[in-house]
């Protein structure tokens, strides 16, 4: 068999127990496209169904020049021991949200660590493969002789007519729409229509598309979904980072998947501002089913901390637009912030029950490095160590225990079941008698 150029590995596992969103990585499919653009020959590994021993085997039997490994925080034990496993087999490339924000941790374990977006910088490397002048290249981070070495920044287009279609070719779409269809009925897969989001939550980290937001070519985003229906799916999720920021774009690429008349169906992010119903009614008829909102807090000044630039009052106009249109709602919650209180705790919980939400889904504010939270924290010297948990999820010191604020995530969840199942009586008879308890908690 001829030597592979680049070998892709996602080192995602199905969970064994559970039902858990598992999907392939976009990135990879990304990058894949342009290799093959460029004239490589490349093979994606989603690790997901497979067994380390059988991506070993295949990548020993591709014998590539590059191997490309993709992290995200909840992936970075995989992707280090594979790393270990593949450093002497070919020239090691790690990518992704977690090594964008924080290269410096990757560079012991991997010849280079990509920084942002990384179509352009995969065929770079691979231009640059002979003659090793890998400084020329922007978006990179090494290690030389012991120093760290950091090239020139990577700068973002705005244009995005340029990029190929991701390539699905090697994804084990077969597997992913059984492994859907067993646990949530609809199969689905991701697909990005924009990338990077203008808004500065100070919580939010952007590693990878920063702060410019570009969108895609109406056209290339129905061939996908064309392409997506073609491989069997039912359900697309767009993974933007926000969906409906462009009004007119949104309302127009939503005209077009509706004359497209695909069997598919979607979902995405929005914020609660530049949205009304008549643009979720042009939403619902191209196949919109639910709208995730990043409400994350009830209380007026939290809002104001995590410099989200909304208020309570935006949020409930926009949850009920979206109802209205016969689209369902998600929210995102997040509890434990800098400048909670008792009461913004209790407002913010008994808001997010209060909305007319299908889905909600609260976390434990938690400081990512890179982002101005996590400075702030900092500088109130409550980092002090990371307290490792399941998921890698960190925790911090917040002014609250952490058993409060389960207790109060307890409480929402319960008043919003009580509320989805139209007893709204029980609901607020167990929001009257769980205010005082929460209060007592320490």
């Amino acid at each position: 068999m001829s030597k592979t150029d680049v070998v892709l590995v996602y080192p995602q596992r199905a969970p064994v127990h559970g039902r858990h969103w598992i999907m392939p990585s976009l990135g990879l499919m990304y990058l894949s496209a342009s290799l093959r653009q460029a004239g490589y020959t490349v093979r994606h590994i989603d690790h997901t169904f497979l067994e380390r021993s059988d991506v070993l085997e295949q990548i020993d039997m591709l014998k590539p020049s590059v191997i490309g490994i993709y992290c995200m925080i909840t992936m970075q034990d995989e992707a280090l021991s594979l790393a270990a496993q593949v450093r002497d087999k070919a020239l090691t490339v790690v990518g992704g949200p977690y090594p964008s924000g924080e290269p410096e941790t990757f560079v012991d374990d991997f010849d280079l660590v990509a920084v942002g977006e990384g179509e352009e910088t995969i065929v770079q490397i691979m231009r640059h493969l002979d003659d090793r002048a890998f400084d020329d290249i922007p978006g990179l981070v090494f290690k030389r002789d012991g120093y760290v070495v950091k090239t020139e920044g990577l700068h973002r287009s705005k244009d995005m007519s340029h990029l190929p279609l991701p390539y699905r070719g090697d994804i084990p779409n077969h597997e992913y729409i059984a492994y859907w269809r067993k646990h949530w009925k609809d199969a689905t897969t991701p697909l990005m229509s924009t990338r990077g989001c203008p808004f500065r939550c100070d919580f939010c980290h952007k590693s990878v598309f920063g702060d410019l937001f570009s969108a895609r070519p109406v056209e290339s985003v129905v061939a996908e979904m064309r392409e997506i229906a073609e491989l069997g799916y039912d359900h697309v999720w767009m993974s933007d980072d926000l969906f409906t920021l462009n009004y007119r774009r949104t309302f127009e690429l939503a005209q077009a998947i509706e004359e497209a008349h695909l069997p598919l169906t979607w979902e995405c992010l929005s914020r609660v501002t530049h949205v009304d119903k008549p643009l979720f009614d042009q939403m619902r008829r191209a196949g919109c089913k639910r709208i995730f909102f990043g409400i994350e807090s009830g209380d007026e000044a939290v809002l104001k901390e995590m410099k989200k630039g909304i208020t309570p009052d935006q949020a409930r106009a926009a949850v009920e637009a979206c109802v209205a249109a016969g689209i369902k709602a998600a929210g995102f919650f997040m509890v434990g912030y800098l400048g909670e209180t008792t009461d913004s705790l209790i407002r913010s919980i008994n808001f997010s029950s209060s909305l007319p939400l299908d889905y909600v889904s609260y976390t434990i504010a938690y400081p990512l490095p890179g982002t101005g939270f996590y400075e702030r924290v900092r500088e109130r010297r409550q980092l002090g160590e990371w307290h490792k948990v399941r998921h890698n999820r960190l925790l911090f010191n917040t002014d609250f225990s952490e058993h409060k604020l389960r207790a109060a995530i307890l409480k929402g969840a319960i008043q919003h079941r009580l509320n989805k199942l139209h007893m709204k009586p029980a609901a607020r008879a167990f929001e009257l008698a769980t205010d005082p308890v929460l209060r007592a908690l320490r």
